[in-house]
């Protein structure tokens, strides 16, 4: 008789990262729709405790729930939808794919709910630490997306930019590896890449919770070579998640070995990138590059 205790292990794991996906949409719901969670509870008839369990995924939100919560906040359209879909499959005792598609706003709900957040990121500045001249030249490049689109995508970076500086709740962690090529891709031209740049030594110094980091060129083989990976790590009960994309694909996992490979592997990548200090001063001299570049374009 076949042992199903491994694979049911499994499945329970991706229901529960569906179900951190559907807390953190909905305390971000109701944060935007300025409802408190007393409020939350009175829909309910429940306690206050029992709001703050289903956002941080301690406990599931059964379907009349979430569709109360839904109508209070008043959400509606393609985000009510995949809010709906993704309960749905927290709940199903289906198996799934570890890969569930999300959006990019779904995307900066987790990263608001984490304590500590890990990036590696090989050839571009992460999302979050993009001027929006950098975004958009990112953004526009192909041509593929129109105004509308961008200008949401812009909003939504500007939204994580504001998890740096929050107070309430405090803010998580940001521990950041950027591949050298990121610093020298002249992403915009030389002056969106000093703009760039400079904000990248600013928050440094102004932030506390931001760690940056370079990995030099020439570094060698390395486990995330062709990805970008970010560590999200959150308060217990709720399991840590690791997030990768690249060109082709975009997922989510929060199986432990798993995951624990991941925070192994950005343990190593920390080692063997160049440290705090020397990364500022490669940032500053690759900055007085774009300078001396931008500069040399406008005398021509």
């Amino acid at each position: 008789m076949r042992d199903t205790t491994e694979g049911a292990s499994v499945t329970e794991r991706r229901h529960g990262l569906a179900r951190i996906q559907v807390a953190a949409t909905l305390r971000r719901m109701r944060e935007q729709a300025s409802v408190t969670r007393d409020a939350a509870a009175r829909e309910l008839y429940c306690t206050v405790s029992k709001i703050g369990d289903i956002e941080t995924g301690r406990s599931g939100v059964k379907p009349a729930e979430l569709e109360k919560l839904l109508d209070l906040y008043r959400a509606s359209g393609e985000d009510r939808e995949a809010l709906i879909e993704t309960a749905r499959e927290s709940r199903s005792r289906r198996k799934t794919g570890s890969s569930i598609p999300t959006s990019h706003r779904r995307y900066f709900d987790l990263e608001a709910q984490a304590r500590s957040v890990t990036f590696f990121s090989p050839g571009l500045i992460p999302g979050f630490l993009q001027t929006d001249g950098y975004a958009r030249s990112v953004l526009e490049w192909s041509g593929s997306l129109g105004v509308t689109e961008v200008d949401s995508k812009l909003a939504v970076r500007a939204e994580r930019r504001k998890n740096l500086t929050r107070t309430d709740p405090p803010p998580a962690s940001y521990w950041c590896i950027l591949g050298e090529a990121a610093l020298r891709a002249n992403v915009g031209g030389p002056v969106v890449m000093a703009e760039q740049l400079e904000c990248l030594l600013e928050w440094s110094k102004t932030i506390r919770h931001l760690m940056i980091q370079v990995l030099p060129l020439g570094s060698g083989v390395h486990g995330f070579l062709g990805w970008t990976h970010t560590l999200l790590r959150f308060d217990p009960p709720a399991r840590d998640i690791v997030h990768m994309d690249s060109s082709i694909r975009d997922l989510f996992f929060d199986v432990e070995p798993e995951v624990r490979g991941v925070a192994d592997d950005l343990e190593l990548m920390k080692a063997k990138a160049i440290g705090r200090d020397e990364s500022l001063a490669l940032i500053r001299h690759i900055l007085w590059e774009y300078k001396e570049m931008s500069g040399h374009a406008a005398l021509e």
